[in-house]
Parts: C-alpha cells; structure tokens; sequence
C-alpha cells in the first residue's frame, strides 16, 4: 500500500511542477511566418536608394531573366507586399538614414505560405528600370561574415525568429545569377 501512495504523490508531485497548455481546445492564434531585425551600415546618398524588399526565394534564382517568373509562380515571396507602394516600404524597411529596422514577415496580407526559403535577402532597387536595377543588399546567413545563404523554414502558426540581415552598402552581396 505505501508504494500505492508514493507512486500517487510522485506523479501528483510531477503534474504540479510540469507546465501544462494553457489554451485548452482553442483555436490557434499564433501567427505564421519570420521576424528579425536588418542592420544597415554605410547607406549611399539618397537618391541611389529607391526601393527596398525583402524577398524569400524557395530556390536559389540562377539567372535574373527568370525572377519575374518565380515571383509570378509563387517561389518567391515580397514584402512589403508591392501594393504597398515604393514610399511605403522604404518607411518600413529603411529610411535611407536608419541604423536597425525591425520587421516582421507573416502570412496575414502577403503571399507567404508555409514551407522552406532557401534565399532570404533584402534587395535594393538602385536605378530608375524597375525589372533590371535591382541587387542584393544583404543575406540571411548564419555564418556572419559570408553570403552564404541560410533556410528559412516557415511552420503553421510558429514565427521564426532572429532572421537578422546584415546590410552593407560598401560590401554588397555577389547577384546569385550572371
């Protein structure tokens, strides 16, 4: 009988020490995507920054003929969303002064979905052509110091944190295409 009871207030002892959920049966609220923070450093006079977009390529674009193909395919995601307009994402991604900007990437208002990002960077529109004068500012990679490109993975009802991108305008990225 006394192994009956110490068994009994073991595993009462463990159930009031182990967190439990505490969301019951609820729906699930939580959103679904990635934040992080973009750090710029050495931003070029103002008029040579048009444009910035964070974009999330499932693959790795080879060629740049072919961009406007993975956008329109869905393999490549924007954000700011385009419909928000050139002033409105330089207000959100940059303002051509900043030294850090904190952003965060969901599924709510853009074309992501969940799956795996293989190439996340920040491009900078720097001439008037908007299909041809675009180049990488930066890359989400884990080894600092590299360009070397790190996967994104986007999981229903999780953010991903801590996808920081540096961005420096004196040392840009090479274009992943020739």
């Amino acid at each position: 009988m006394t192994t009956g009871r110490s068994a009994a207030f073991l595993a009462l002892l463990l159930f009031s020490l182990v967190p439990g959920c505490d969301k019951g049966l609820g729906p699930i609220f939580e959103q679904t995507g990635f934040s992080g923070t973009i750090h710029f450093h050495h931003w070029p006079p103002p008029e040579q920054v048009l444009e910035l977009r964070l974009i999330a390529f499932t693959d790795y674009p080879s060629d740049s003929s072919s961009i406007l193909q993975t956008l329109l395919l869905g393999k490549a995601v924007i954000y700011p969303p385009t419909t928000t307009g050139v002033a409105g994402a330089l207000q959100i991604l940059g303002n051509k002064s900043a030294d850090t900007v904190d952003y965060v990437f969901t599924t709510d208002g853009t074309l992501l979905k969940e799956g795996t990002y293989n190439y996340v960077v920040v491009a900078w529109r720097y001439g008037p052509n908007y299909f041809a004068d675009w180049s990488p500012a930066g890359v989400y990679t884990l080894t600092p110091g590299t360009f070397e490109p790190a996967p994104v993975i986007v999981r229903a009802h999780r953010m991903k944190k801590d996808v920081n991108i540096d961005v420096d305008f004196t040392n840009l990225p090479p274009k992943p295409w020739r």
